[in-house]
């Protein structure tokens, strides 16, 4: 998959939680990932646009920033697309469609809009229309090196190409280097590979259920014969699993919930790997 950004320098000031923005730009993009399962390119631009007294959006007049993201898949039947942001609806085989609606429900709280536009064969695009604000906007200071410069190599064991894709390129951003794996018998056999070469990895994040695979709880157990001091991230998008819950009880160092959020995953990295950042 390949993504274009068209993200220009004189963009509107608005006021948003940006970890919350970022996880529905992840979600779409991830929703736009598996609409081409051939691959294909996302895109994802923003502008400055005043909406009129009068509009289709029934949203208050004034200045707002535009933000889309588009992909070139299957599209979504018209006979769907009234239901694509309701909890739990979804066309994929895989999902459970809550991605959608998180996304939704995120720009709903920020009182803005999102919108979804689709023709079957030629592909998606989801609009995204938040308000800019008079106010000067608040330049953070610079990030600590930790949160863009990771250490080591990430073992990323998940039975989706697609999240492991995601979360590569994740902490491909932060500056960590990964590799990938389907299951716990390649992880096993890969960990056991890093060591033999003196090139080990500094951590492992392991989803917890492979379907016909080893998941991440037997595969730890394994790990951590091979090296006790291992530091792994256990991951599941079953929050209420007593590994989850308990996740030292049973090796793990650290637990990251799907859908992953990016900062989430950065701060559980830097806990478990012993950097100075630490979420808030």
């Amino acid at each position: 998959m390949r993504c274009e950004y068209d993200l220009p320098d004189d963009l509107w000031p608005i006021e948003a939680d940006t970890g919350q923005l970022s996880q529905v730009i992840q979600n779409l993009t991830l929703n736009a990932a598996q609409a081409m399962p051939e691959g294909g390119s996302v895109s994802i631009w923003a502008r400055n646009i005043l909406i009129a007294h009068h509009n289709l959006l029934a949203m208050p007049e004034g200045r707002y920033v535009q933000i889309a993201v588009e992909d070139c898949g299957h599209g979504i039947p018209r006979a769907h697309l009234d239901k694509i942001f309701d909890p739990y609806f979804t066309s994929k085989q895989t999902g459970n469609g809550l991605g959608l609606a998180i996304a939704y429900s995120i720009i709903k709280k920020h009182e803005g809009q999102i919108t979804v536009d689709s023709e079957v064969g030629k592909g998606t695009t989801f609009t995204i229309y938040l308000q800019a604000t008079e106010k000067s906007p608040h330049l953070p200071a610079p990030a600590p090196a930790a949160s863009t410069s990771g250490r080591g190599r990430i073992l990323i064991m998940d039975d989706e190409a697609m999240i492991r894709e995601a979360a590569s390129e994740m902490l491909g951003f932060f500056g960590y280097e990964t590799a990938t794996v389907a299951d716990g018998a390649e992880a096993i056999r890969r960990y056991r590979e890093a060591l033999a070469e003196k090139r080990p990895f500094a951590a492992v994040i392991m989803d917890l259920t492979i379907p016909g695979g080893m998941g991440g709880k037997e595969a730890m157990e394994h790990l951590l014969r091979i090296d006790p001091g291992l530091k792994a991230i256990v991951s599941s998008g079953y929050a209420n699993d007593p590994i989850m819950a308990n996740h030292r009880a049973y090796g793990f160092s650290g637990v990251v919930p799907k859908p992953y959020k990016i900062e989430e995953m950065r701060w559980a990295l830097e806990k478990i790997l012993g950097a100075e950042t630490a979420p808030p």
